[in-house]
């Protein structure tokens, strides 16, 4: 088949993107034409993606990549009004051009802000209406998405990330570092001030981890050093346990995802970092042969001192043991994609 992906592929990674990474790598891998169009703030520095920030630029690109394409595949956050209006015009366009038109929706705040901006309705009442297929990566956004609702094309299907099986045979730093931990906890997109280095600070000086526990750490720029060095200095009775890497480094990224039990981050849109003065996601991992999956999340809005609350919450959570979902256990994410793409 002949495919056209447009979403976030860009750094800082996370979730969103590296699932969108994995998609393209599963169907290169299995033999299926591709395109991508990277709709990120930040630019991809991949020569094959197009990147396509503003609209006018967009809209170009769109109609250039959609000729000679059997699938148009949107992937998005879905509460930006310049992110929706690219997801409609795409699956407008789709229509022009007679393909198939899919819209996968991974978790974030569509679940609230949905509901709450009343100018995103018209938007989502369009492209559900004009979409063949609209996937959810996850039951409360699927629930909260009913009401814009207009026919029976709704998917659940958690969202994945790939790892292949070379990781631990290509050794390394990280892997080196991770292999003999028996828990993982990613801290990633760290910056300062924010919420989330505020957990860090508290993990690190008052309540640690369990022993054995590895911490790995993000940045969502480069040239980090003077944080990295005063995050070092505050934890220097862990250093042992410490793990940095750069926001571009995806080898790392995918290594240290495929060990990690928990993952906090601040909360994005296309490739942009959003609320990270007072709210925190947090996702447990569940891994399934070369896949992550993310059944299980919690959204740590703060008020008051709560960063101590937060961490004995993490903890809590690094002690007890996950079982994934019934729904990973019919079949894989990535084998219901293909079949939504052959109907």
């Amino acid at each position: 088949m002949r495919i056209l992906l447009i979403g976030n592929f860009a750094p800082p990674y996370e979730e969103e993107n590296l699932h969108n990474l994995s998609l393209l790598k599963k169907l290169e891998e299995d033999g299926h034409e591709c395109s991508v169009i990277n709709i990120s703030e930040n630019p991809s520095s991949e020569e094959r993606f197009t990147n396509a920030k503003s609209l006018p630029v967009f809209v170009l690109k769109l109609l250039r990549n959609c000729r000679r394409k059997d699938i148009v595949h949107f992937s998005t956050k879905g509460y930006l009004r310049l992110g929706l209006l690219k997801l409609m015009i795409s699956i407008l366009a789709a229509k022009i051009f007679r393909i198939k038109s899919i819209i996968t929706f991974h978790s974030e705040l569509f679940s609230i802000l949905g509901q709450m901006r009343s100018p995103l309705g018209q938007t989502l009442f369009t492209s559900f209406l004009f979409a063949d297929k609209i996937i959810f990566a996850d039951r409360d956004t699927y629930d909260m998405a009913n009401m814009y609702r207009k026919k029976s094309n709704f998917e659940l299907i958690p969202s994945f990330i790939y790892t292949p099986g070379n990781i631990a045979e290509n050794e390394t730093s990280t892997f080196k570092k991770l292999k003999d931990k028996e828990k993982v906890i990613v801290f990633a997109n760290v910056r300062y001030p924010s919420f989330l280095f505020e957990i860090l600070q508290e993990l690190l000086t008052k309540y640690p981890p369990p022993s054995g526990t590895g911490i790995v750490i993000s940045f969502p720029e480069k040239h980090a050093d003077k944080l990295q060095h005063a995050i070092e200095e505050t934890g220097r009775d862990l250093m042992d346990s410490l793990i940095f890497i750069a926001p571009d480094d995806i080898q790392s990224i995918l290594t240290a995802y495929s060990r990690a039990d928990i993952i906090l981050r601040p909360l994005s849109c296309e490739g942009a970092i959003c609320f990270e003065s007072f709210a925190v996601s947090v996702k447990r991992t569940v891994h399934i042969n070369n896949c992550i999956y993310f059944p299980e999340s919690l959204l740590f809005i703060k008020e008051g001192k709560t960063g101590q609350m937060c961490v004995r919450i993490i903890n809590t959570m690094l002690s007890v043991e996950s079982d994934p979902p019934p729904e990973l256990e019919v079949q894989d994410s990535y084998a219901k994609i293909i079949k939504i793409y052959g109907e």
